[in-house]
């Protein structure tokens, strides 16, 4: 499944590792993000915009515009290491005999299974849980366990 808004804390979490973001960064939301040079808008859900939003803000209203921005400083090659680390695209390894991978799409992925370059407009809508992502519920599960234990992993039962 896409895992769309779901994944807004982990991407939140990687901006601020990374150092992309603090939680007191502000992102200007006139109701879209737009890449550099390039004419297309991505859209908020609210067209109208939310004005200035910070982390706090973006994650209690789910503010599009924010994470878009936060995955356009990552670049993908970041969002995939740090989506990996939360176990996106990854058999959560139960016993279980029919379980999914799921996918945390990279340059390679691409490279390898549509033979074309991966475009910067495919981070942007990464970082709301759109494009190629593929996750299952039991990894959407597991990522979320990770941010409520602070970092520890709990293997499901």
């Amino acid at each position: 499944y896409a895992p769309v808004s779901t994944v807004k804390p982990e991407v939140a979490i990687a901006g601020l590792d990374s150092g992309v973001v603090t939680a007191s960064t502000k992102v200007f939301d006139p109701g879209y993000f737009q890449l550099p040079d390039f004419d297309h808008k991505y859209r908020n859900w609210n067209h109208s915009g939310d004005g200035w939003v910070d982390m706090d803000t973006a994650i209690m209203r789910s503010n599009d515009t924010y994470f878009y921005t936060v995955a356009h400083k990552l670049g993908i090659d970041r969002l995939h290491d740090y989506m990996t680390m939360f176990g996106i695209g990854q058999k959560v390894s139960l016993d279980m005999f029919e379980e999914s991978a799921g996918l945390m799409p990279s340059r390679e992925w691409k490279r390898a299974t549509r033979r074309q370059a991966w475009f910067p407009g495919e981070t942007v809508i990464l970082g709301i849980g759109q494009g190629y992502m593929q996750v299952t519920p039991l990894q959407l599960a597991q990522a979320t366990s990770l941010i409520a234990s602070k970092g520890v992993w709990h293997r499901p039962h």
